[in-house]
């Protein structure tokens, strides 16, 4: 792979998006001024006009629909939702402005599929499942590492591609997050050590079981590739000098 054939604008996206995480994470539970009463509990459900919203462990576990909805509805339902109930406390999940992108991004390519069910977001993505028991992963930059090609460690990906704009999708198989244990953690994290990379904030949520009975990688960011990064860091710096920029967090 040569990293400098990347297009610039989606390594500038890359860092923008981890500084804005920076910048706003917070990984104690966060609601928003609102007149809406919520009380933090450790297993339940609250019901919406949207769905049914469930936590586990005080944390948002999914959101189930209650009805099948098109790609524009399923992103309007999640923004609702999460400005009501503060689902999740740092990410995309936060800026409103990248499930308005994602809607122009992607609502044509995905206009004959229908979801049932939000299960999360993180810095860079969001996940969202169709009524075949698909995942879509919606994503602002490359969820493989710099281009890296899917290992024998990450979950099957049926589809994936790159908008006109940048914005990257992934079709993927969905996994058992709740199965996972220690083990399984500790055998992908050295997969992805004898692969040539580098294991990254893995913990039981990154990881799922496959209907084969297999732990795999559901997060393909968990996997990086330093040396790519390190190149991809050394010409964000330079270009940002040149331009007279300050990139502090680089």
């Amino acid at each position: 792979m040569n990293i400098l054939n990347i297009p610039f604008h989606n390594i500038h996206r890359t860092y923008q998006t981890c500084s804005l995480a920076k910048q706003n994470f917070n990984p104690a539970f966060k609601r928003k001024a609102s007149n809406d009463t919520f009380e933090k509990a450790s297993d339940r459900v609250v019901q919406t006009k949207y769905g049914t919203v469930h936590y586990h462990n005080d944390k948002f576990s999914y959101l189930e629909f209650n009805k099948p909805k098109n790609l524009k509805d399923t992103l309007k339902a999640i923004q609702y939702i999460q400005n009501k109930y503060n689902l999740l406390t740092y990410g995309i999940s936060r800026y409103e402005h990248t499930y308005k992108d994602f809607e122009k991004a992607f609502s044509d390519k995905f206009k004959d599929m229908s979801f049932v069910r939000y299960l999360g977001a993180g810095n860079t993505a969001m996940a969202i499942e169709n009524t075949d028991g698909k995942v879509l992963k919606l994503s602002a930059i490359n969820q493989f590492s710099f281009d890296r090609k899917p290992e024998k460690f990450d979950a099957r990906v049926y589809e994936k591609g790159i908008t006109d704009d940048g914005y990257f999708y992934y079709l993927q198989e969905k996994c058992d997050i709740t199965k996972v244990n220690n083990n399984d953690i500790d055998k992908i994290s050295k997969m992805i050590e004898d692969a040539g990379y580098t294991p990254f904030d893995m913990s039981e949520d990154q990881i799922g079981i496959a209907k084969d009975g297999k732990a795999y990688l559901i997060d393909p960011e968990c996997a990086k590739d330093d040396k790519a990064l390190e190149e991809i860091r050394n010409r964000c710096l330079k270009w940002a000098l040149e331009h007279g920029l300050d990139y502090d967090f680089i």
